[in-house]
């Protein structure tokens, strides 16, 4: 037998999809008006909770403050989006049941619940529907409301933050080529022509005669050759590091403060 759980369980509880990942709080539970059970929640989900999605509870369960839902994330964003504030009609509620492809919510946890049989705004059929007639405003699911007039719900807005992954930018590497001056230093050597004149010592015999003549030496010399050739001489690459860093968001929140007015003069505990 399943347990036995209050509404307001929900109203405190934060929804979860059917891969355990995180949506938002509850912010809004609607009843069957026939059966005065749940069956239809408001999911808050996306940056701070601004977004919302009608979800069947059917297949959900309920774990301290952790509503576990039976559809995936991606299946609750884009869920039809109503004006729900004076309930959900048949054509809506048909709508979300074909959407989450449910023939009908019921089936889940059940909940304990003072709500009236018929949702309030909700009016009641005389008599109900007999099988083949149109479905009724009696099967309306209607948001929770306030008990009867000795009590009344508290609800406040709780701040749910998410993160994306989004692109900042894209790195690339590029070649460019630049033309530098380089100077090196190179030792050549080369020959030059120096005159040694030897005197002719007496007594050396030399036959000889006075007329025109030459000499001849061939100079040498050392000439550079450049020539230029391409070697590599470093790799460069790209790599992403994942830095973690601390942001800070803040959102204003609004909260209801319930007072006790008593106009009988007696004191209130």
């Amino acid at each position: 037998m399943a347990e036995n759980k209050n509404v307001q369980d929900l109203l405190n509880a934060t929804a979860f999809d059917s891969h355990n990942d995180k949506l938002g709080g509850v912010k809004e539970v609607f009843l069957d008006a026939e059966t005065g059970q749940p069956f239809f929640v408001e999911v808050g989900h996306g940056l701070f909770g601004m977004s919302s999605s009608l979800v069947p509870l059917r297949g959900s369960h309920l774990e301290g403050e952790e509503l576990h839902l039976a559809f995936v994330k991606d299946a609750i964003k884009d869920a039809p989006d109503f004006d729900v504030e004076q309930g959900i009609t048949p054509e809506e509620q048909d709508r979300l049941l074909a959407h989450y492809h449910l023939t009908d919510a019921r089936e889940g946890d059940r909940y304990s619940t003072e709500v009236p049989p018929v949702g309030a705004g909700v009016p009641e059929t005389a008599g109900g529907a007999s099988e083949g007639t149109p479905r009724t405003a009696a099967e309306h699911p209607a948001p929770v409301t306030d008990a009867d007039d000795h009590s009344v719900v508290r609800s406040e807005e709780r701040l749910n933050v998410s993160k994306d992954n989004v692109a900042t930018g894209t790195v690339r590497l590029h070649k460019y080529v630049v033309h530098d001056t380089e100077t090196v230093e190179v030792p050549v050597t080369r020959e030059e022509v120096r005159v040694e004149r030897t005197p002719i010592k007496e007594g050396e015999e030399y036959v000889g005669e006075i007329s025109e003549g030459g000499a001849a030496v061939t100079l040498h010399e050392e000439r550079v050759n450049v020539e230029k050739e391409t070697v590599p001489v470093e790799r460069v690459s790209l790599h992403k590091d994942v830095v973690q860093d601390t942001e800070t968001v803040s959102e204003d929140v609004a909260k209801e403060q319930i007072e006790i007015e008593d106009k009988t003069g007696r004191s209130t505990k």
